[in-house]
């Protein structure tokens, strides 16, 4: 989705200290470009059988993606729990149970919304590809909400931008945010310990650690599709032979010192799954600490 990098720009600008979960994988949108986003599925038995297993191999703070298992759900989520504003993003026209915020890709439809709840429509995006959503929410907090996201647009808008919106009723909003081509595109910078992966190591601050590892698959989340630039930055060793995969099919990288740059192509449709390799294992005392990228 190419209005994710904006929408969650705008989201992080209105709502300080807001905590989301992106329930969109296998193609994901807030993940990677709301820091601290947790990924799971909306709805995990559509999923292909084979999809599904690949997916269940992934841990992110050391637990699996959110759908997968009920048992890690209802587990305690303290930073999910003590923030005011809790935001999950779905493709399901429905609110998401716990949070405070609700996000339906596509908009929620016609129906008539439930009793309480308020609804934003946004047009977001690039002017020549907008998209829509709806923001489902407390109707006690539309008018607020709604505030806050008009001045955070107008902080975020450029030259030649669109910019517009209005309350309709208590009940309904909307609000538009277009930019021209290419878009909203920023930069990535990701720590390696925050992204979903498969490594039976936690990792934390100092990253994950890699020594003797065959092979490490990393989730990054929806990187736009079209050709990026990857550095993965690594210390206490120098990564050595390592092989980088794009699902599956190994691409060209360089060594570079404390790193490992690359050229992708990403997919349309789904997140990446990218791949670490040693034949022999990786480097003692090595650990991948950061994935950058540049459109």
């Amino acid at each position: 989705m190419s209005a994710a990098p904006l929408l969650a720009a705008l989201l992080a600008r209105a709502l300080p200290g807001l905590v989301a979960r992106d329930l969109g994988l296998p193609l994901g949108a807030l993940l990677p470009w709301l820091p601290g986003t947790r990924a799971g599925i909306a709805d995990a038995a559509a999923l292909d059988p084979a999809e599904r297993a690949l997916l269940g191999r992934f841990r992110q703070q050391g637990r699996p993606l959110l759908g997968l298992d009920p048992v890690a759900d209802a587990e305690p989520d303290p930073a999910w729990e003590a923030a005011r504003d809790r935001v999950a993003w779905t493709p399901v026209a429905a609110p998401v149970p716990g949070a405070s915020l609700t996000l339906v890709v596509g908009g929620a439809g016609e129906a008539p919304l439930p009793e309480g709840l308020g609804r934003i429509l946004f047009v977001v995006g690039r002017e020549d590809a907008p998209e829509r959503l709806d923001l489902l929410l407390s109707e006690l907090r539309l008018a607020e909400v709604f505030d806050r996201l008009g001045a955070a647009a107008a902080s975020l808008a450029g030259p030649g931008w669109q910019l517009g919106g209005r309350r309709l009723s208590a009940r309904h909003a909307s609000l538009l945010l277009l930019a021209p081509p290419p878009g909203h595109i920023p930069d990535l910078l990701l720590p390696a310990a925050a992204m979903p992966h498969d490594l039976a190591e936690l990792g934390g601050p100092e990253g994950l650690p890699l020594g003797g590892v065959r092979q490490l698959r990393l989730l990054p989340g929806a990187l736009l599709p079209r050709r990026w630039r990857l550095r993965l930055n690594f210390t206490g060793a120098e990564p050595g032979p390592a092989g980088l995969f794009l699902d599956g099919l190994r691409v060209p990288a360089r060594a570079v010192p404390g790193g490992l740059v690359a050229s992708i192509e990403t997919p349309a449709g789904r997140a990446p799954v990218l791949g670490l390799a040693w034949r022999d294992g990786a480097p003692p005392g090595l650990r991948l600490v950061t994935l950058e990228g540049w459109p």
